[in-house]
């Protein structure tokens, strides 16, 4: 199953060994997913024999992600990157950022965000869209912070209309807000990444723990294949 993250930093993977960012501590969302779906393809592989023998992984998780990146970059150089390697699932978590930063209309990026996924679903991808982060900050205007639960909202609908599956990001309270001029201006700590990964677990039906509390809701078993 080949599986293809897009975003900015939050998306990124991190966990290349020899290098400082193998720490545990460091990896993102992203990287606890791969961890997850590994866990549980790697037995269902030893059953099967023809699996076992191929060349490739039998889960391909990689991330297109980048520091920075706006709708705009990720609904398209992402997006084109992405589908040239005939992915099984993509999973997109854009504009908390963009929308706090300034003047923008979340219907229309919004837009970018429902072509991206009608292309998707178009060659039989599976999608996962993850919501907007709620900025913790109380320096945040107000209005800024009702774009990003506007532009959310309009994530909800494009994947009741797509039939992709969404990921609650906006209620996970561990997201620090960076100053003005920063590329990006909101972060998810540690804890952040840890609960977002295990919604999306939960969210695909993968039954894998990873030592956080039970979960609140039965998954959706949206795991492709």
């Amino acid at each position: 199953m080949r599986v293809r993250a897009l975003g900015d930093s939050a998306s990124a993977m991190r966990r290349a060994v020899g290098t400082e960012h193998a720490r545990e501590a460091l990896w993102t969302w992203v990287d606890r997913l791969a961890i997850g779906l590994d866990a549980v393809a790697a037995p269902r592989a030893s059953l099967d024999a023809a699996a076992a023998a191929r060349p490739c992984p039998v889960v391909d998780v990689r991330s297109y992600a980048r520091e920075g990146s706006r709708i705009a970059d990720v609904t398209g150089t992402q997006l084109d990157a992405a589908l040239s390697d005939l992915p099984d699932l993509v999973t997109i978590m854009t504009g908390s950022s963009e929308l706090i930063a300034g003047r923008t209309n979340p219907e229309a990026l919004a837009g970018h965000v429902d072509e991206a996924v009608a292309q998707l679903r178009s060659v039989g991808c599976d999608v996962v869209l993850v919501t907007t982060l709620r900025p913790s900050s109380p320096l945040v205007p107000r209005r800024r912070v009702e774009r990003s639960a506007e532009f959310t909202a309009e994530l909800w609908s494009i994947a009741r209309a797509r039939g992709a599956t969404v990921v609650d990001a906006w209620s996970i309270p561990h997201v620090r807000a960076r100053p003005f001029g920063a590329i990006e201006r909101l972060s998810l700590e540690p804890a952040g990444h840890r609960m977002l990964a295990r919604r999306a677990i939960e969210a695909l039906g993968v039954p894998y723990r990873d030592g956080l509390p039970p979960p609140v809701s039965e998954p959706a078993g949206r795991l492709p294949g």
